[in-house]
């Protein structure tokens, strides 16, 4: 068998090229295209490539569209078809990816859920005592000495809670004064300072951060602050 006969064979089995976009005008028609809108227009842009050829088009390039549309028309009622059986809304199909992963996912709860649950139902406890690791482990070796020497600890005196008015209220004296530390470093930029000078560069970056993201500038600000603060009382070597 001479292979031009066998292709020729196969071309005149396919379905022509006007039954192809009849089923994709049903597709349409049906609101197919936005179940998977990137592979409709690709089979539509390949359509109308194809109707560019005739009367003889590529050969193969007929008998792509037809297996890849027949494989899109099967997807998209299998699609319809398993979320009607699931009593889902079929009437946009546009949403049937969405409501398909929604049915497939699992029932049983995520191993993490008992560890979510214990940390939501832990109690809140804002004591800085309690926040510190190190005077945690300090508390702790207290009352293992005072236990191997036979004596018990003290109790502890009665905590008193922070206003949160006093708290919010430190929060905002804090923002004001980095707010205005930015404010000064900015005013305080030589006049006569050239483009690449070290202290206008520093200056330009502020301005920049604060136009950006105030918020994270104040943090920024807070944390210079800090390093500084443990710089002076290092010891000086």
């Amino acid at each position: 068998m001479h292979p031009d006969r066998s292709q020729q064979r196969d071309h005149a089995d396919c379905p022509s090229l006007d039954a192809l976009t009849a089923r994709l005008e049903t597709l349409r028609e049906q609101g197919a295209e936005c179940f998977d809108p990137v592979q409709f227009r690709y089979l539509a842009s390949l359509a109308q490539r194809l109707d560019a050829f005739l009367p003889q088009p590529p050969i193969g390039s007929q008998d792509k569209l037809g297996t890849q549309l027949a494989a899109y028309e099967a997807a998209f009622n299998q699609a319809r078809e398993t979320l009607q059986r699931a009593g889902e809304p079929t009437d946009n199909p546009a949403q049937f990816r969405r409501q398909l992963r929604r049915l497939n996912q699992p029932t049983q709860p995520s191993p993490f859920a008992p560890l979510q649950q214990a940390y939501s139902a832990a109690p809140v406890d804002d004591s800085p005592e309690e926040k510190n690791t190190l005077a945690g482990l300090l508390k702790q070796q207290e009352t293992q000495v005072l236990a191997d020497n036979g004596a018990s600890a003290p109790p502890p005196p009665p905590r008193q809670r922070e206003l949160s008015a006093l708290r919010q209220l430190r929060s905002q004296r804090q923002a004001y004064q980095a707010r205005q530390r930015i404010d000064d470093a900015i005013t305080q930029t030589p006049s006569d300072a050239g483009p690449l000078n070290s202290h206008r560069l520093v200056t330009r970056s502020i301005e920049t951060l604060r136009e950006l993201s105030p918020a994270y500038l104040e943090h920024f600000v807070n944390y210079l602050d800090t390093l500084m603060s443990l710089e002076k009382i290092a010891p000086k070597r």
